[in-house]
């Protein structure tokens, strides 16, 4: 399977390049990171570099004639980087399909592409439609096509255009969500797969309602295991998982599995800082984040910046008054664009906090002895209620941007405050849209060592 990721600013940079109200055909070139699985290749866009319309040599409704000379920057990049080449042009007219004269050239093209570059590694030609749907295929050093399967957009809104058979719903089993979603909207959701780190009081909430709508595959990552503590508010959980210490991963997967909608199910009962956690949270099409630590949301939203994936972070805080009262309770989900503003811009964590989460994780000893190191809680309150409500927003603002539905404009809303003391819910919009440290990750797929960090470099 080969797949395909924009971020939305990408997306809508190429949609003004590709359609700028002329009518006219317009070809824009890009370099993308690359990421393997064991599953396919996934080709996340790193670059735009728009063959400026004046500097074509001729411009039609269905035919654009463009100097090649052009690629050679990005194919001395290409070369350094490992990066696949990408070719986008527009139908003005619509059709979905590759004309004749886009395949004789696409192959004089990407031969040469291949001659330059001399590895077997896929590259791409793409067309976008009107309405701002894309559709591509890979071309191999032998030029033989292969279409590409799933392309993606982490925006406002997310958009996923598959180009492959799927298995069919079973209408019965989502009658009622198809009557509120419809039938294109549950496909998505049963294609998709979602990453959720942390297994606890959010994170089993969210898993307890994406599964129900159909969500195709889960990747599930916990260290832990169920505590009588947990018994309050962990969905599934029974009185026997605390007595035995069943891992939180494995409670899931049992309770996923029992309801019946054949999900595929992957756990790690370990954190995330392990290389193959990473990797396969890497592979996901939505991350959600149920993590109260600064280490955790940092790793998250380096994936999500990385290999271009949206990621939605929850975060609840009960402030107890010291003398059986609660003083304040708070709820926030936010939602990471890569490319946009970041949990680390937004004052979600600090680095002080990271630096003292990640020390004291991987050396204890050091941790006690740095009097400089900022101080690591160790629990808060907690209760299902509250963890509800923010797992529900969290869910909520998921849906809508696959299946914009709320008044304000996704674009509008990066977070949502919930302030229970005042039954208030407001959105927030970051007027900053980007972030000085995570600019630097946007895309790079898979580099050495994984998302930079040197303890994912080792063996």
């Amino acid at each position: 399977m080969i797949k395909l990721r924009l971020t939305g600013g990408q997306h809508a940079a190429l949609v003004n390049h590709l359609y700028p109200g002329d009518n006219k055909e317009a070809v824009a070139l890009g370099l993308c990171s690359r990421s393997f699985t064991s599953e396919g290749h996934t080709l996340c866009l790193k670059e735009i570099h728009p063959i400026p319309h004046d500097k074509c040599f001729q411009r039609e409704e269905d035919y654009v004639h463009w100097p090649t000379d052009m690629l050679k920057p990005l194919l001395e990049v290409a070369e350094k980087h490992n990066y696949a080449i990408l070719k986008i042009h527009c139908h003005p007219g619509g059709g979905e399909f590759f004309s004749h004269i886009d395949t004789k050239s696409d192959r004089e093209l990407f031969s040469g592409i291949h001659q330059w570059l001399d590895t077997n590694l896929p590259h791409v030609s793409c067309i976008m439609l009107p309405d701002g749907r894309i559709f591509g295929r890979a071309f191999d050093r032998d030029l033989n096509e292969q279409r590409i399967q799933q392309i993606s957009v982490a925006g406002a809104n997310i958009y996923q255009w598959h180009y492959q058979p799927v298995e069919g719903l079973n209408e019965a089993l989502q009658a009622r969500n198809l009557q509120a979603f419809g039938k294109g909207t549950m496909l998505m959701l049963s294609r998709m797969k979602i990453g959720v780190v942390g297994c606890s009081g959010t994170g089993s909430i969210v898993i307890e309602q994406l599964k129900r709508y159909g969500v195709g595959s889960f990747v599930l990552v916990d260290p832990d295991t169920i505590d009588f503590v947990n018994l309050n508010r962990i969905i599934g959980s029974t009185h026997s998982d605390a007595e035995m210490k069943v891992l939180k991963t494995s409670v899931m997967k049992r309770e996923i599995e029992e309801v019946g909608f054949k999900t595929t199910i992957t756990v790690y009962p370990s954190h995330i800082s392990e290389a193959n956690v990473v990797k396969d949270l890497a592979d996901c099409d939505i991350l959600f984040g149920c993590v109260d630590g600064a280490e955790g949301r940092h790793i998250l939203n380096l994936i999500s910046s990385c290999y271009l994936i949206p990621y939605f972070d929850l975060g609840v805080r009960l402030d107890a008054d010291g003398v059986g009262g609660i003083s304040g309770i708070y709820g926030t989900v936010h939602y990471i664009q890569p490319g946009g503003s970041s949990l680390l811009s937004r004052g979600a964590y600090s680095v002080g906090k990271l630096l003292a989460e990640t020390t004291k994780r991987q050396n204890a000893e050091a941790y006690a002895r740095n009097q400089y190191l900022a101080a690591v809680g160790e629990s808060s309150p907690a209760v299902i209620t509250v963890n509800m409500k923010a797992a529900a927003t969290a869910v909520e603002d998921f849906l809508a941007r696959i299946h914009p539905y709320r008044i304000i404009p996704n674009s509008e809303i990066d977070a949502i405050r919930i302030i229970f003391a005042t039954s208030e819910t407001t959105t927030v919009n970051y007027k900053d849209k980007s972030c000085e440290f995570f600019d630097k990750y946007v895309g790079i797929g898979d580099v050495k060592p994984l998302l930079r960090i040197d303890e994912l470099g080792r063996d």
